[in-house]
């Protein structure tokens, strides 16, 4: 019986004893495989292709198109835009012109008639005074000085009326002209809209320029061109590929984007065949990130992936997921992100010591999605916490 006591003191001391295990989580620092392998996805396309641009010198709406990845010949047509608006429009102005022809006509014959009014004017008063002239008679012997002053008077009267008459004549002539030279020239404006018209009527279908096969282009948006959708002129509805040189337009995540930069290896698995791997380098990266789908704030970069020719024939458009190598696998001494802290432009990390942890400052290197490389401050066997312990 004392047996059995002594044993339960003793057992019950030594779990009085053991020391509370911590709940902080923690990582054993050690020499790994260390590589930056940055995910991306896309599309294929042809490295070289020859556009098809919407004509026309107006916005326009699409209002038939030929099937995609279909095979087209030099002269077929691949889309067709709606004519409704523009045989509108069109009769607008030629009304327009009709309607501005009518006022010209209009003045022309109110000029006319006004002149034709002052000609019979003038006819008369120059008879006029040519009576009173042949008749006027100064002789003071004959008739009396009022006589004589009036009959000057009348004579004087008649030449000045004469003259008006002239200057009404010029006047009116001047007056008129520039109301005519007024219609015309807003005529000639109708003319040239009425003649853009006739033009984009004329070219409502967009004709293959050679053979190939049709792929369209998305916009800036990530949209391909639809029916019902408005183009404007001289952008690119469609394009026909050069198939024998395939290249992949591929995506990466802004925060993922780490040192990208030409010539570095790219893994391509098209996801129709993800069994097949296509080997290619980087080809260029856009200087900034943007939006790809309407309504997505997401951002990323553009690469361009140049691929070698292969057996299999790619088709553009294929969807492709990509991995870039930007560092191959090295055997360094990394942590997780999690476990970094930085204050003050200082990086740090808390390190374990005997029951508790300290706070001990680091120095980085590269980095990938989840690991990074510490050059000092740690060493193989180090044991660090993955979150802010609770008494530092």
């Amino acid at each position: 019986m004392i047996k059995y006591v002594a044993l339960a003191i003793t057992l019950t001391l030594m779990a009085c004893s053991e020391a509370p295990k911590s709940s902080i989580p923690t990582f054993q620092v050690e020499q790994k495989k260390f590589n930056i392998e940055i995910p991306a996805f896309g599309e294929l396309e042809a490295e070289h292709a020859k556009f098809i641009n919407a004509p026309g010198r107006r916005p326009m709406m699409i209002e038939w198109m030929a099937q995609e990845n279909t095979l087209v010949k030099k002269g077929e047509v691949v889309a067709r835009f709606d004519a409704e608006k523009l045989t509108l429009d069109s009769r607008k102005e030629e009304l327009e012109m009709m309607l501005l022809d009518e006022d010209i006509v209009s003045k022309k014959a109110e000029k006319t008639q006004q002149q034709n009014a002052l000609e019979s004017d003038k006819v008369f008063v120059s008879k006029e005074y040519e009576f009173v002239d042949a008749f006027a008679i100064d002789d003071l012997r004959l008739y009396s000085k009022l006589e004589i002053i009036e009959t000057l008077s009348n004579r004087d009267y008649l030449g000045a009326k004469d003259e008006f008459i002239e200057w009404k004549q010029d006047s009116i002539g001047e007056r008129i002209q520039s109301s005519v030279d007024v219609l015309d020239i807003r005529k000639k404006g109708h003319e040239a809209k009425f003649k853009q018209h006739q033009s984009a009527l004329a070219k409502l279908e967009v004709i293959a320029p050679f053979d190939g096969m049709l792929v369209y282009q998305k916009n800036h948006r990530g949209e391909k061109p639809s029916v019902g959708q408005t183009v404007y002129p001289g952008s690119v509805i469609a394009k026909l590929p050069n198939l024998e040189q395939m290249q992949a337009k591929i995506y990466v995540l802004d925060k993922n984007a780490i040192d990208l930069k030409p010539e570095q290896k790219v893994e391509v698995r098209l996801e129709a065949y993800p069994d097949k791997l296509l080997m290619g380098t980087v080809k260029s990266v856009s200087g900034f990130s943007r939006s790809i789908d309407r309504g997505n704030p997401t951002k990323y970069f553009d690469v361009v992936v140049t691929l070698p020719k292969d057996k299999m024939q790619l088709k553009p458009g294929s969807k492709v997921l990509a991995k870039i190598i930007v560092q191959d696998e090295v055997q360094k001494v990394v942590i997780p992100l999690q476990a970094i802290f930085s204050e003050k432009g200082e990086n740090y990390v808390y390190l374990k010591q005997g029951s508790g942890f300290v706070r001990q400052t680091i120095k980085t290197e590269n980095k990938n999605l989840h690991f990074v490389e510490v050059s000092e401050g740690l060493s193989s066997g180090d044991v660090i916490a993955l979150s802010v312990p609770e008494q530092v």
